[in-house]
């Protein structure tokens, strides 16, 4: 009798997890992307943006993340990548220097940050997979885009997941597939690995962490 009961145990087991899976599969509906805070109020619930926070508070920056605006967020790895790669830069030059978070002016963060927000709010359903061009609070062009992407999922749902891209523009305009600008006229693509948060103020999306913030690039190498 044992046996048996084992047996069945192991069967409802089976069943319930199959269709645990499935439910997983199956779409449920559209997430709630709202949250009864404001911009500023929402990035301090997340760990990953405390560092960020610091580099806002630092820039006075908290009413102007506050406004109308969409903030395509770098995060603390963002950071974290902006300092090596800025320290790496300048020890290239002087190995006795050395570069922190405190070494950021507050000007500079002032100025720097604001090439991540853009004016009025621009959600999911703002955008095409042709993209749209911007101008941000800083005075760059970005190109913002909602694409569908074939990823690890694609075999096992029915429509390709939709990814929202931020690209930085350096030259004249967009580049143009299949031409090669020169190296300082490259775009800067990158995937946002959250995006279409609607705060009480604006509308939030958080930029892949592999990000370089500011986009630095270390020009500078040890001889």
């Amino acid at each position: 009798m044992k046996k048996y009961t084992i047996l069945i145990i192991g069967a409802f087991a089976i069943i319930f997890f199959g269709c645990e899976r499935k439910d997983y599969l199956i779409d449920g509906g559209i997430h709630n992307p709202k949250v009864d805070m404001t911009t500023y109020d929402y990035l301090k619930t997340k760990r990953v943006l405390d560092t960020l926070l610091l580099l806002i508070d630092k820039a006075g920056l908290k009413e102007t993340i506050n406004g109308d605006v969409t903030f395509f967020a770098p995060t603390d790895f963002s950071v974290v990548n902006y300092v090596a790669t800025k320290k790496a830069d300048i020890q290239a030059i002087n190995p006795f220097s050395n570069f922190t978070l405190e070494s950021i002016p507050a000007e500079t963060l002032r100025d720097s940050l604001k090439m991540y927000m853009i004016p009025g709010k621009i959600n999911r359903d703002d955008m095409t997979a042709e993209g749209k061009t911007y101008t941000t609070l800083m005075g760059n062009k970005v190109h913002i885009a909602l694409v569908p992407v074939q990823d690890a999922y694609t075999n096992i749902v029915t429509t390709w997941p939709q990814y929202v891209f931020f690209t930085k523009i350096n030259g004249a305009g967009l580049d143009v597939p299949g031409t090669v600008p020169p190296a300082a006229e490259l775009d800067v693509k990158n995937v946002c690995q959250t995006s279409g948060i609607i705060t009480n103020t604006g509308i939030l999306h958080v930029i892949e962490n592999s990000h370089t913030m500011f986009y630095f690039v270390q020009t500078h190498f040890p001889d």
